[in-house]
Formats: structure tokens, sequence, C-alpha cells
């Protein structure tokens, strides 16, 4: 009798143990969650990456007690398929938005109806899963490829698109806002800024004007990011998120810059046109914290996830990056990720790739086999895909492998109709050529 009695107290007290552990790893915080995306951002154009010039001092302050992610990719190099990914945790080909306003460009005139992907409505996004959890959720974004039209609205209390009015401005519109943020209870806030979007704006204190074509570009671009910054920092203090906030920082997509003969996006899925910041910053994020693991940015919505102690989507095709933050047990160094991009101009394109550790494989319409050991050659100008074939053809078997089995949703489509002046506006953007 006493055996049973002591059996049956070591089970009580096992799962007592296990109930405790249980509960404490779903303690909800009620955290204030902000995500900022600096559209067209590269992750090597900050100090806390390497870069030389002081081109972001609040972020460079802001990331002494952050985790630093040095090896974030975006799941696209084009806004609308790159930014659907950060708000449904899918990849492009899974969640269906492809172009985005004018991803399809005509050779000799623009045809001013457009058709654009849009999010699925039965998908859950960002501000519906915060929603879920009893979040206000306020967005407002500075590009106009995050638009109502595109379904980027779901899950919105308040949701405004601008036209590249720039960060001052955004700053502004937001300060119209505070009050009723900051009495809403916990909020959720999304943030597109369009700087250092092209066009280029020479902006002080930072530019300074080069001689040469290309090296003035890069001049006005890193000054576009001192200027995002700078009101990033005000909105910081504005809204007081040093306290109860988890706020996260990254991009959508990189930038050209002439690296393999380009300046802007879109083109490739080379890894500067892929390779974003991610920082994440948290009360409980006392010192800095580095971590080289690769990520991607469908990472981010189950990260939030995670840390407000909410359970994993099996809807989600991204990880949660805390054990990596906390230095917990986990595989997430051994993971593919992959990037899509698919766009027409004059003719269709498709790119695809994906990043495995320190390698980087690129099949460019389906002929063009490409890869790159990132570890050697970060720029990568060597592709060395035919010494190493194997592993070139296991990571392209893998990709599609994994695209003809994984969930995917039917496409949703919108046609418009735009005007001459969302036309120029959008030639101005680059968007058009």
């Amino acid at each position: 009798m006493k055996k049973i009695i002591y059996k049956f107290l070591l089970i009580a007290l096992v799962m007592g143990l296990f109930f405790n552990i249980s509960c404490k790893k779903r303690e909800k915080r009620n955290y204030n969650v902000v995500v900022i995306v600096i559209d067209a951002l590269r992750a090597d154009h900050l100090p806390p990456y390497g870069y030389k010039k002081m081109t972001a001092p609040f972020i460079t302050e802001l990331s002494k007690k952050s985790i630093v992610f040095h090896h974030a990719f975006a799941a696209s190099s084009w806004t609308a398929p790159a930014t659907a990914s950060i708000f449904t945790s899918l990849y492009p080909f899974q969640h269906g938005v492809l172009m985005g306003l004018l991803a399809i460009r005509k050779a000799k005139s623009i045809d001013p109806n457009v058709t654009v992907n849009r999010i699925p409505s039965k998908i859950k996004t960002m501000p519906e899963v915060m929603k879920s959890f009893s979040y206000k959720t306020f967005g407002i974004a500075d590009n106009l490829n995050i638009s109502v039209l595109e379904g980027f609205d779901q899950g919105f209390d308040k949701f405004e698109t601008k036209s590249y009015i720039g960060a001052e401005k955004i700053y502004e519109n937001l300060l119209k806002w505070k009050s009723k943020i900051k009495n809403s209870g916990k909020y959720f806030l999304y943030i597109h800024f369009m700087d250092p979007h092209a066009p280029y704006h020479g902006r002080a204190p930072l530019y300074q004007k080069k001689e040469k074509f290309e090296d003035d570009i890069k001049s006005r671009y890193d000054s576009e990011i001192y200027f995002a910054d700078k009101y990033i920092e005000k909105l910081y203090k504005e809204f007081g998120w040093d306290k109860n906030t988890l706020l996260i920082i990254t991009s959508d997509h990189g930038e050209g810059l002439w690296d393999h003969g380009w300046m802007d996006h879109g083109h490739s899925l080379y890894y500067e046109e892929v390779h974003v910041p991610l920082i994440v910053h948290y009360p409980e994020v006392k010192k800095r914290k580095n971590i080289y693991t690769p990520v991607s940015t469908i990472d981010i919505l189950p990260t939030i996830r995670d840390i407000l102690g909410y359970s994993e989507s099996k809807k989600e095709e991204g990880k949660s990056l805390l054990p990596l933050i906390k230095g917990k047990k986990n595989n997430l160094n051994e993971r593919h990720i992959l990037l899509h991009l698919w766009k027409k101009v004059r003719k269709e394109m498709e790119h695809d790739a994906v990043i495995y550790g320190r390698w980087h494989f690129i099949l460019e319409n389906g002929k063009k086999r490409m890869l790159f050991d990132m570890g050697k050659d970060r720029r990568e100008r060597f592709n060395i895909y035919s010494g190493k074939k194997k592993l070139g053809k296991q990571l392209e078997n893998y990709f599609f492998k994994f695209k003809k089995n994984c969930r995917k949703y039917v496409i949703e489509k919108k046609k418009i109709k735009l005007n001459r002046k969302e036309i120029n506006k959008l030639k101005s953007l680059g968007y058009v050529n």
C-alpha cells in the first residue's frame, strides 16, 4: 500500500512540476507591440552591422540593449510580396501576393488598368493575430504598395496608406493618433517608412555631394537612413517605447547600389537585395546580443507570439526566434530559408533561392544556377555551382519539393484603374519604367 501511495505522490510531483513549467512557458506579457519596416534598407549600411559611417545614431544606441540578427533575409526583393510575408509568416508562392502595383511593366506604354494580388482573406494576418490577443491595432504605411487594395488593412482598427510623404510627415501623422493609441490599452502599431527608398533625397546633415554619380547616390541613400532614424527616435520618446514595449525594426528588402550592376531592387535575389536588418528590443533584454544564425522575416510573427506567451500557429511557416534569443537548444541552424521573386518586365521572370547555413543557392528563370559561399564571398562575386553541383542540386530539390507540398492559398486578384497622377507617382518611385 505504501508503495502505491509513494508512486502516486511521485506521479503527482512530476505532474505538478510539468504543470508549473507549462504555466511559466505560457505566461502572458502585455507588451505593446511596435513593428517598424524601413523600406529598402540594407543591413550593411547600419553601424550595428559594421558600417563605418554613422547613418543611424538612435538605432545604433538602441542595439546596445537589443537582439541583433546579423543574417536576416527577406522573403523577396519586391515590396508587396516581401511585406505580405511579414504579415502572414508565409512565403510569396504560398500567400500569392506576387506582383504589387505595376510589378507588370510595359515596354512602351503604361496601361492604367492594373491587376494586383491581395492577401487572401482566409489568411490570418499579423494585425488580425494581435486583435485575437485583445490588442487595438494601428497601421500607417508610406508606400502605395502597402494598401487596402492589396489587403494590408485586414485586422487594423485604424490604417492609412500614404504616398512617400517622408518620415517627418509620418511622425506628424502618428502624433495626431497618439492620444487614441495611448488610451486604447495594449496596442499593436505597424509603421512602414519609405525613406531610404528611391528617389533618394540628399538630407542634411549627413548628405555630402559627390562628383561621381554612384557615390552621390550612396551619399543620398545614407542621408535618408539618418533622416528616418531621427524620427524613429522621436517616436520612441513620444510614445515611451522604453517601457512595456516589444519593438522590432526591420526592412522589407535590401537595395542594389551597383553590387551587381543596378541601383535599386526587385531585379534579383542576390545578397544585397534580400539581406535586411532585424533588431528586437523589449524590457527583458538588458544588453546587446548578436545572433548569426540565418533567419527570415517570416519568423517575426511567430517570434511575437512566443515572446508574448502565446502558442504557435501551425498555419504559419516561420519559426519563433525566442530559443535563439534565450540561448535554448534548437535546430534553427539546420533549416532552409526560401526566397522568391516573380515579375513581368517586358517578359516574365521568376527567381527562386535557398539560404542554408552559409550557402546561398539561386535559380534564375529556371535556367541559370548559382551557388555562393556567403562566409567567404559576401558580395557574391564567385559562382561556385560548377564545383559543388551536388549541394546545389540538393538545395534546388528542397525548394521545389517544399513548394509542391506546402500549404497554398487561392490567389486573390483585384482590378483597378490608375489616374495619371498615380502613374507619375509610381514612376518617381521606380515602380514604372
